[in-house]
């Protein structure tokens, strides 16, 4: 080791004697360009020495000083020991990097147990399994070392594994705990909501309002910096609110929390549904003209919506209750007429609304002597898209209603149509027919059935194939019309041949009086 700095220390000084020697020679170079090349005497080269000028001393110190700095530096990279590649700083930020990965990837196996565990319990059929997959979830939720999101995350699924099961009670624990837990988090208001679903859904009103009504100041007490992310929420909670209140039969509130929501204009409101909310609310306050005034309001602003069925219906039983038959009258058959273009959106509840209005009114109607708008209803329900059951239905009251108009043979044709309707028709049971020939309306002593009744009964039990009860039960009662009807006539014309035998002409013209009415 010492032999190595002393050849250290001679390379340097040699370096430095070059470099100097160089920069004197630089110096001196213009001086010796201008003496003379040929040879001179003693006098005069006495001479030249006398007059040269002084050497650079300028150029000779930053030599010395440069000399100097590279020795000092040599030195110092020769004396400090060689760095380790692994201790560069390059090695520490790997390093750094590797760390950093690592935590990363320890959520990410917390996160992956928590799926595993959700999947297992979604996928899985028996009860063991499911609660198998539960204690892990319950297992991690108890781990210390958990993070803390991954903890939320777990009390979550037990609440929703709660609700799949149908404990609402577990359900409504565990979403205290999150509430409690994490009072601040983003997810906090939607929790919120939740409870106040819960709460209503068992009947604790004032909970859920207490609920609901908490969601809106939660968002306004989180710190962040948009707010309008909880918009739908906000609003989702108003419109719960008015819902409890019509829930628990306080109309009046619900329905001015109705009318609250509506003035926001909101685009993400189902102004619609709201609106026939508001209808219904209106309705049980027995505000009749309230009901047509929010009513028309609903179909002039939500013309197309599903929810305009059920409001015509509410707005014709306001129109009754008011005395304007007429206009209930009108609203209905706009409602089975001029609706029909919209019923493709939702056409089950467009059948039921539009079966349930004309039915109602027609009924009435039909109880209350108004047989003319009674027929003109059944009439526009009969060509409503059904089933067999339902124009059998529609059409066996139109025959009723021609049997009160005293017009028998356009009754006796719509109950014939209705035994016709359709060949894989169930047999009319004989009783049916033998007990319309003991049996009548006017209590007129029955008599031998004519021809034209057997082959009825002959052609009704013909077809053997089985259809639904209640078609079957129309076609009976509508069979037992039609024998009542032709006894009905068979007997007047028996009676006339025995009391009025010259009577025969005039009971044609009678009845041909009856058919010519409308």
């Amino acid at each position: 080791m010492p032999n190595h700095l002393c050849l250290q220390r001679r390379i340097c000084h040699l370096i430095t004697s070059l470099v100097i020697g160089v920069t004197i020679l630089v110096a001196e170079l213009p001086i010796a360009k201008s003496s003379p090349t040929t040879n001179t005497t003693n006098t005069t080269n006495t001479t030249n020495l006398v007059n040269r000028p002084n050497p650079n001393i300028d150029a000779v110190n930053r030599a010395t000083r440069l000399t100097d700095e590279v020795a000092d530096s040599l030195e110092k990279r020769l004396r400090s020991p060689k760095k380790d590649r692994r201790e560069l700083p390059e090695s520490e930020n790997v390093l750094r990097r590797q760390v950093k990965k690592v935590v990363v990837d320890e959520e990410k196996v917390w996160r992956d147990m928590v799926e595993g565990a959700v999947q297992a319990y979604e996928h899985s059929s028996k009860p063991e399994d499911q609660l198998a997959a539960e204690s892990l979830i319950v297992g991690i939720l108890e781990n210390p070392d958990a993070p803390v999101e991954t903890q939320r995350e777990c009390l979550k699924h037990l609440a929703q594994f709660a609700l799949d099961s149908n404990s609402l009670a577990t359900a409504q624990q565990i979403y205290s705990q999150l509430v409690s837990r994490y009072p601040l988090h983003s997810d906090t208001p939607s929790i919120l909501y939740r409870q106040g679903v819960l709460y209503r859904k068992i009947g604790a009103t004032e909970l859920a309002l207490s609920k609901f009504h908490a969601v809106m100041s939660t968002v306004v007490s989180l710190q962040v910096k948009d707010i309008t992310t909880y918009r739908s929420l906000v609003l989702l909670a108003q419109t719960e609110i008015a819902d409890t209140f019509l829930m628990a039969g306080q109309f009046d509130r619900a329905a001015d929390y109705y009318r609250r929501v509506l003035k926001l204009g909101n685009s993400d409101l189902n102004e619609a549904q709201v609106r026939l909310k508001l209808v219904k609310a209106v309705f049980e306050l027995k505000d009749w003209k309230g009901v047509l005034a929010e009513g028309q309001q609903c179909i002039e602003k939500a013309a197309l919506s599903t929810q305009i069925a059920e409001v015509r219906f509410l707005m014709a039983e306001a129109h009754k209750k008011l005395g304007m038959h007429q206009e209930a009258i009108q609203q209905t058959l706009e409602l089975l007429n001029t609706e029909q273009e919209r019923a493709s959106k939702d056409p089950d509840n467009w059948a039921y609304w539009q079966k349930r209005t004309g039915n109602k009114l027609a009924n009435e109607l039909y109880e209350q002597g108004d047989y003319l708008n009674a027929l003109l209803i059944y009439e526009t329900l009969f060509k409503l898209p059904g089933n067999a059951e339902w124009h059998s239905q529609a059409q066996y009251q139109i025959g009723l209603i021609y049997e009160r108009m005293f017009q028998p043979d356009r009754a006796s044709a719509a109950y014939t149509e209705i035994i016709s309707r359709s060949t894989n028709a169930a047999p009319v049971p004989n009783n049916v027919a033998q007990s319309s020939d003991t049996n009548s309306t006017n209590g007129t002593p029955s008599v031998q059935p004519s021809s034209a009744m057997l082959e009825n009964k002959v052609a009704s039990q013909s077809l053997a194939q089985p259809v639904s009860s209640g078609l079957n039960l129309i076609r009976e009662m509508a069979q037992w019309r039609l024998n009542n009807l032709r006894w009905d006539q068979n007997v007047n014309k028996e009676v006339q041949k025995i009391f009025l035998p010259n009577a025969s002409s005039t009971t044609n013209r009678i009845s041909g009086v009856k058919n010519s009415i409308p």
